[in-house]
């Protein structure tokens, strides 16, 4: 089931929110002066533009981070289920750290089994596209592991 489409932020609500988001906005980007963004007196436009031209940021993403950041900033604190609450997905939060661990190693596993598909398929198919830089590539490997355990010179 999809989440509900936040509505985006508008220049009023941000210009009210603006005093509370500036600690916020600071510390995000570093490189923005505090009195640059005092100067722009809450407006949306020239805040985006302020901070996309003192980082390599493009406008469009800004405005998503401070829409972020005005969410987060004023969303009331949710209370953290005890165990023996059910979780909002609809399924139960584990009874144990040893059930917490368990599915994280799942999940993990099944990640760790996705990248591994798809890396191989990607050399794989990389390597048929250079079949003779690959040759190359291993012959000179072999070399090098040739030299490491037999020794440069050691058998004259």
């Amino acid at each position: 089931m999809a989440e509900p489409k936040e509505a985006p932020l508008s220049k009023t609500e941000f210009a009210s929110a603006f005093a509370d988001l500036q600690p916020a906005i600071l510390a995000e980007w570093s490189q923005v002066e505090a009195a640059a963004l005092a100067g722009t007196d809450g407006d949306l436009e020239r805040v985006v533009s302020l901070i996309a031209e003192k980082t390599a940021h493009t406008k469009a993403l800004i405005r998503r981070q401070l829409e972020e950041l005005h969410r987060v900033l004023s969303a009331p604190p949710r209370p953290r289920p005890s165990s023996g609450q059910r979780a909002r997905r609809g399924e139960a939060l584990p009874d144990s750290v040893d059930a917490m661990l368990h599915d994280l190693e799942e999940r993990a596993a099944h990640l760790l089994r996705d990248l591994r598909g798809n890396m191989l398929s990607d050399a794989r198919g990389k390597v048929q596209e250079n079949v003779l830089f690959s040759l190359i590539i291993a012959v000179g490997f072999g070399f090098i592991v040739g030299v490491l355990f037999t020794g440069w010179g050691r058998g004259k």
